[in-house]
């Protein structure tokens, strides 16, 4: 008995199945019985097939008995027959509902397997995943339904409520959230990584965020991704980029988070509007990078090439798999080479321009003597020592840089820079922020930028708070002071966008949102990174906002054309322009203008250009001298 019982316990314990295998067993079994019955006591005998017929429907449906006849056994029988069929069913029934009620929860904590192809998967969970989300429904907007995989260390239900209240996601985009580690194989595996077109790998919010990346990177390699799925994470220290690289593999795409950070932080504070531009090139609702054939394009220099295309801005050249941003004028622009081009669509096609370049309007004013600027910069995270640093290559000899912030590594690493920085002259004061006090002794109107940094001591809802109270104490003195300097601010969170509006902060920074869009694009076309590795990196092509007459006469009205000759004239390349008088766009800004778009510049106005090299020296300053500039004007037909 005791082993009987034993065989029992363990057929039980196997689970939902073997419970419902056992229960029907015991229906057929009930069934023999009752055909036993019915052939030796009914009072109409059948046979056997029917018996057993008669005898399984009684069990099934007990209200057939109701309809029997004959001797007391044999309705004792049929009785019995009819509550064993009762047992048997309740019994299925609370089996399959108790089935039922697992699966659902099996399901609600994210742990089925996702069978998607071409699909990209999300590792990881912090703000930026709103943003991606948002993005990749822009961007896929021609490829029909697409899926994207998320798994991170949360609830699925949680992760999807999120998603619905923060993003408004169209029918083509379906999102599937799995619960799981990021750094575990096994849980890497859920999302099926290995068939992903792409696969973003996101930092987490905390000081381990680094080491959490570097082994979602190996715990993919252990998943069999690479090499055939485009990789893409971030890294916050330097010091761990090898390591990531390593674990990654050849084909990840590891970018310096805090680096590019810093650097768009310290463009954006001496060019005014420069994040927009960032905004609208790295976005996917407004301009793009794209590459294309050459077509007849293709025997002719690069230089005569820029003015050539209607709805495009050309801006360098891939050639053999580099990428060459605005190379040489002269450079011939071969058959088997791809042009690099700013595009408003995917879809559309480059048409040959028409517009005349009024070599007349074109304007050289030679070089401009580089002027010390005083920066002041408020408050200090993990960035800060990269922004100073950044600031010491922009800035002329003799500028001056403070920083104000009630943070004990500022001091530290304020004074190990001061060692460093070749032509900028460093000091830094204690003091909270925060406090109308602080600001008021510092002399804001001394400074010609002022810098606020957001603290990530705290967390971002904090940091975003802090960082509001500081912008509204300086709006406020600078307006009853008449102060004029640029004044750039940088957030936390892309959710506090408007609170910034309203302060009509001259620019603002979501950090975490310039490097979301550009993991984004590289996501989408490995192919970019090359591009903005470039733009990103010390001593490659940059974006800067230039006067604009430097480049034409103003109040003379010009195509957009003259404008592209204008700064080709410099070595530069244009690539939009800005001013106030713009109806539409950002700000301003607008980038990629048709050729034959008639503007009429005043005082103030700006053009955006890519140009070569980092220079010491202010807006406006030129890598050529007046010799050079009249040479190429010459060129022009001067």
């Amino acid at each position: 008995m005791r082993h009987l019982r034993y065989r029992f316990d363990n057929l039980i314990a196997r689970g939902t199945w073997a419970m419902i295998g056992l229960l029907a067993v015991v229906a057929l079994a009930m069934a023999v019985v009752g055909a036993a019955a019915i052939l030796t006591l009914a009072p109409n005998a059948t046979d056997l097939p029917s018996a057993l017929w008669s005898g399984l429907m009684r069990t099934m449906s007990p209200g057939v008995v109701t309809r029997d006849s004959g001797s007391p056994v044999f309705l004792g029988c049929m009785l019995v027959l009819a509550l064993t069929g009762i047992v048997i069913f309740s019994t299925l029934i609370g089996l399959i509902e108790t089935g039922l009620d697992r699966k659902l929860a099996s399901l609600r904590k994210g742990r089925s397997l996702v069978i998607e192809r071409d699909h990209t998967v999300i590792l990881g969970w912090s703000e930026q995943v709103f943003l991606i989300l948002s993005e990749l429904a822009v961007a896929n907007a021609s490829r029909g339904r697409t899926c994207v995989a998320i798994l991170a260390d949360r609830d699925r239900v949680s992760m999807e409520e999120a998603i619905r209240d923060r993003v408004d996601l169209p029918r083509r985009l379906r999102v599937v959230c799995r619960t799981g580690s990021p750094t575990d194989p096994m849980d890497v595996a859920i999302v099926s990584p290995e068939r992903a077109r792409a696969v973003i790998v996101l930092g987490s919010e905390d000081t381990c965020s680094d080491a959490r990346t570097i082994k979602s990177l190996l715990a993919l390699d252990a998943a069999k991704v690479r090499p055939r799925v485009q990789l893409v994470a971030g890294i916050r220290d330097p010091d761990n980029l090898v390591a990531a690289r390593l674990a990654g593999g050849a084909n990840a795409l590891i970018l310096d988070v805090d680096e590019i950070s810093a650097r768009v932080m310290v463009q954006t504070c001496l060019h005014a509007g420069l994040s927009m531009v960032y905004s609208d090139l790295l976005g996917f609702e407004g301009d793009e990078i794209y590459f294309r054939q050459p077509g007849e394009l293709a025997g002719e220099s690069f230089g005569d090439a820029l003015p050539a295309l209607e709805n495009c801005s050309l801006i360098g050249l891939e050639r053999e798999g580099k990428v060459l941003l605005n190379p040489a004028g002269e450079t011939t622009i071969d058959a088997g080479d791809r042009l690099i081009l700013i595009m408003d669509d995917d879809d559309a096609k480059p048409v040959r321009a028409s517009a005349r370049v009024d070599h007349d309007a074109i304007v050289a004013t030679g070089e401009h003597e580089p002027v010390a600027r005083r920066v002041l910069v408020l408050g200090w995270n993990a960035c800060g020592a990269a922004i100073v640093a950044e600031f010491d290559h922009y800035m002329p000899p003799g500028s001056q840089l403070k920083v104000v912030a009630d943070d004990s590594r500022m001091t530290s690493q304020v004074e190990g820079l001061s060692a460093r920085v070749a032509g900028l002259t460093l000091s830094h004061e204690t003091g909270d922020i925060t406090r109308h006090s602080t600001l008021q002794r510092l002399d804001l109107g001394a400074y010609d930028h002022v810098l606020i940094l957001a603290d990530d001591r705290f967390g971002a809802h904090v940091a975003d708070s802090r960082t509001l109270l500081t912008l509204l104490h300086v709006r406020e003195m600078s307006r009853s002071n008449g102060w004029r300097h640029s004044l750039v601010t940088e957030i936390a969170r892309d959710g506090d966008r408007r609170l910034v509006e309203v302060t009509e902060v001259d620019d603002f920074i979501v950090s975490s949102k310039v490097t979301s869009l550009l993991m984004i694009q590289v996501a989408e076309n490995p192919r970019r990174h090359d591009v903005f590795a470039d733009l990103f990196d010390a001593g490659g092509q940059e974006i800067y906002i230039r006067p604009a007459d430097d480049y034409v006469r103003l109040s003379t009205p010009v195509d957009y054309a003259t404008v592209v000759a204008a700064a080709r004239a410099y070595g530069e390349v244009a690539i939009g322009y800005r001013t106030e008088c713009l109806s539409g766009g950002a700000g301003g800004i607008a980038l990629n203008p048709p050729k034959s778009r008639r503007l009429t510049f005043e005082p103030g106005d700006a053009v955006i250009v890519l140009a070569g090299g980092r220079l010491r020296q202010e807006d406006g300053a030129r890598p050529w001298g007046a010799t050079g500039i009249r040479q190429k004007r010459a060129a022009l037909g001067r």
